[in-house]
């Protein structure tokens, strides 16, 4: 993170040089956009671009009670890990990508690699609204306590629908497109305020149970002992902010964004007790940082993303992390025909 911060601060401190210049993307192969300021943002006249991309994630899916003081902090934070590829394509409208996991490819515990996830996400990008629909499955999750005292056999199913409504305030100045896909360039660098609003829905099944029947009291987990799973619809609201870093006329760039925000789930669960439903708060946040190269024809970005999250069935509650490192190599090309309309909005 500390590296990250001083990367940031140096770029902002450097003179953000004109498209005249060395290094800088030539004129003819850019063009102005009719809804933003072309002072700062131009369009590549290779509007689309199919890309390929390959990282690592670690995931942690904690269960806790707020009956219980866990002092201890647990050391083994990411028991799910895995290496992604995929795939994307970016086609006048539509934004669309393609993860899947690669099981088995590091040296650690067997059962730490048994994770097989799968992601599908379609988007649209608009000068001021971006909407964002995504699919995620994960199947052999371990869910540890948060204090460390226990950690689940990997049979964990945890599977998460949701919409995103995202909206930039700046979005004359601010390219969302520059910032996620690279199929627009920020010449000079500006930043915006973010609102984004997300409906949900996330399942987590229990093939066996989480707590060990030492553990597992009512004392500790309420009516939650011997919870079997957890089906919530809901919706979280988030305020952030995000910036363009742009170097050379946009050449090289950095792109951090933030959110963090409340949340508001039905969580509808099975326990020992029966099958119940409670209205709870939650919290959720985003951290991505995106570091590349712009091509007139191709593009390179490594890019970093956090994700965390909380919410609680009272008295036992759930805590996630998600860390992602992801190297994406992209290549531009023109419209391939004139039927389909370049924008929904």
């Amino acid at each position: 993170m500390l590296l990250c911060e001083g990367l940031a601060a140096q770029v902002a401190a450097q003179d953000v040089l004109s498209p005249a210049r060395p290094m800088a993307l030539s004129a003819a192969l850019l063009r102005a956009p009719s809804d933003a300021d072309s002072f700062y943002i131009q369009r590549y006249r290779r509007e689309n671009d199919v890309r390929l991309f390959y990282g690592a994630q670690g995931s942690s899916l904690a269960y806790g009670s707020e009956r219980k003081n866990d002092s201890e902090v647990n050391t083994a934070l990411y028991n799910n890990v895995n290496d992604l590829v995929g795939f994307g394509l970016s086609y006048k409208f539509i934004d669309f990508d393609l993860s899947y996991s690669l099981p088995k490819v590091r040296i650690l515990d067997e059962d730490r690699q048994n994770l097989s996830q799968f992601k599908l996400v379609f988007s649209s990008t608009g000068r001021k609204l971006a909407i964002r629909a995504s699919y995620s499955d994960s199947k052999g999750v371990i869910v540890v306590d948060q204090g460390g005292d226990f950690s689940s056999a990997p049979d964990i199913h945890l599977s998460r629908t949701g919409i995103q409504l995202s909206y930039y305030f700046n979005c004359k100045k601010y390219s969302w497109r520059a910032a996620n896909f690279q199929n627009e360039l920020q010449r000079r660098s500006a930043g915006s305020f973010l609102l984004r609003l997300e409906p949900f829905y996330r399942s987590i099944g229990m093939k066996s149970p989480i707590v060990p029947a030492g553990l597992d009291t009512r004392e500790i987990y309420g009516n939650q002992v011997g919870l079997s799973y957890v089906r919530s619809p809901g919706l979280i609201i988030m305020g952030g902010y995000g910036h363009n870093f742009a170097m050379y006329g946009g050449r090289f760039f950095v792109s951090p964004i933030v959110f963090v925000g409340p949340g508001l789930a039905c969580n509808i669960y099975k326990a020992e007790t029966g099958t119940q439903t409670k209205l709870n708060a939650e919290w959720a946040g985003f951290f991505a940082l995106n570091v590349g190269y712009n091509g007139a024809k191709t593009y390179a970005t490594l890019k970093g993303v956090y994700e965390a999250g909380y919410f609680k069935l009272n008295p036992s509650y759930f805590t996630t992390s998600d860390l992602k490192i992801m190297l994406t190599i992209g290549l531009r090309f023109y419209h391939l025909e004139k039927f389909i309309p370049t924008s929904v909005f």
